[in-house]
């Protein structure tokens, strides 16, 4: 058995879950560049392999992120499964997209994903609002992306 691309990016997807929720204090950076990796994955995969699974995938997921991170239920799991409606309702228009501005428009959703969870926790859950921490995701977003992109055109190429 030759494993498919959806298959790949679901494999990857559980082994950032498990660095990200398993995160070391003294490795911060490391840990957002695999929270950024995870958030680039998401929004690729609802563009690009847009399915009915992925409802269940982006659902456990975001489930996942709130009660391990923060015993609620809530900004994960209502972002994750929003953005997921946002494609659904969008799909027609990222096919005539070229590969360049769908790359910068993830980069767009990746930072509105990541602000609308950190808004969502603060309003919900008075979760303090770290701009430090924020700038550190934005950048590392912004670093790692054409990385990420690169990498997943390769994965896309296994058939």
């Amino acid at each position: 058995m030759h494993p498919n691309a959806f298959l790949i990016y679901n494999l990857l997807l559980i082994v950032i879950f498990s660095i990200i929720v398993n995160s070391n204090n003294s490795f911060t950076l490391v840990y957002i560049s695999f929270y950024c990796f995870f958030h680039f994955l998401i929004i690729y995969l609802g563009i690009y392999y847009y399915r009915s699974s992925l409802y269940i995938i982006f659902f456990l997921y975001g489930l996942g992120l709130d009660i391990l991170w923060l015993n609620e239920i809530g900004p994960h799991l209502v972002v994750f499964i929003s953005m997921l409606f946002f494609f659904k309702l969008s799909i027609k228009y990222w096919y005539n997209l070229n590969s360049y501005k769908v790359y910068f428009a993830i980069i767009i959703l990746q930072i509105i994903m990541i602000s609308l969870e950190i808004f969502f926790s603060y309003f919900l859950f008075q979760y303090s609002v770290n701009l430090n921490y924020f700038l550190q995701i934005f950048f590392m977003s912004i670093l790692l992306s054409l990385p990420t992109f690169s990498f997943f055109i390769y994965i896309d190429k296994i058939k």
